[in-house]
């Protein structure tokens, strides 16, 4: 009797500890397997490289699921690469992209559009590197004071949307200066939601802010429309990178794009698929993915589970 006993409390013992790292959850053997795509960033936000199933927690409202594996991803990457060629540091942009091509060539399909003056597609999706460093060469400065980023980031979603990729991704080279597209923040937030692609963007330049007033304004007057120009652009990369996993980079000078680039390429290529158990239907809390690893951050977008 003592036996059983001691045997008994050993296999509850075990099951909690394997319950608090995210092991065993909730979900019964027989729950259908999801999958979802993280990225592990470590000391000098590095990919990190050897992350296991071990290191991994994914819960639903803060209780935790089955995790069944986590290995690098393999599906093909469908990329959608914006690039504002409005302003100066061309030469640096062009170096930038290229970069980014030739780090993911053979990973998937790149589609190039610039988004200076106005939304031009240059290359459709392919994977013919040659192709793209073609289309790199046909960016060129415009002559013009302004992009419409967001009109570009709407019609590269929709190009997305029509091939259902299983891994889409949005990528935005951006200047600092005006911002000519109409279309309202909350309303392509929604449409990157359900993309379900991850957002990255490189934005050129120091951000400017608005401080002379005429004779007959407010000093506050200058933060006012400084506000109606800029928030509207600055919540949906902010928002939109964050919500969706991936990451927005501020870059002062045009010779540090090429650096800003390659980061962004090297977390592509180093990504995870994650994979767990949780029952059928639409999930009634958040699924959220964390870490045992010390030092190490998981960026994903946890809606995005199939």
């Amino acid at each position: 009797m003592n036996r059983l006993r001691i045997a008994a409390v050993a296999v509850l013992v075990l099951l909690a500890a394997s319950g608090a790292s995210g092991q065993i959850g909730d979900a019964a053997p027989s729950a259908p397997l999801r999958h979802l795509y993280i990225s592990a960033a470590g000391e000098g936000n590095a990919p990190v490289r050897d992350l296991g199933a071990s290191d991994v927690v994914v819960t639903e409202g803060g209780r935790p699921l089955d995790v069944v594996s986590v290995e690098r991803a393999a599906a093909p990457l469908r990329i959608a690469l914006l690039v504002d060629d409005s302003g100066p540091g061309l030469r640096f942009i062009r170096e930038g992209v290229g970069t980014f091509i030739q780090r993911l060539g053979g990973l998937g399909e790149i589609a190039l559009f610039s988004i200076g003056g106005r939304n031009t597609p240059i290359v459709d999706f392919t994977g013919d590197v040659a192709a793209l460093y073609s289309g790199v060469r046909q960016l060129t400065t415009r002559t013009t004071t302004g992009a419409y980023l967001l009109d570009g980031v709407h019609d590269a979603l929709g190009a997305l949307g029509a091939r259902d990729a299983e891994r889409p991704v949005l990528v935005v080279l951006m200047l600092e200066g005006p911002e000519f597209s109409s279309l309202r923040a909350d309303r392509l937030l929604e449409e990157l939601r359900r993309s379900r692609a991850v957002m990255y963007v490189v934005s050129l330049g120091k951000p400017t802010l608005k401080t002379m007033t005429s004779w007959s304004q407010m000093p506050t007057d200058s933060l006012r429309e400084n506000l109606d120009e800029n928030i509207n652009r600055k919540k949906f990369v902010e928002d939109g990178t964050r919500v969706s996993g991936g990451q927005f980079a501020q870059v002062l000078v045009d010779s540090g794009v090429p650096t800003a680039m390659q980061a962004v390429a090297e977390e592509l290529a180093a990504q995870y698929v994650v994979v767990f158990r949780r029952p059928d239907g639409p999930a009634a809390k958040k699924i959220g993915v964390s870490t045992t690893r010390s030092g190490v951050k998981i960026r994903t977008r946890s809606e995005a589970v199939r």
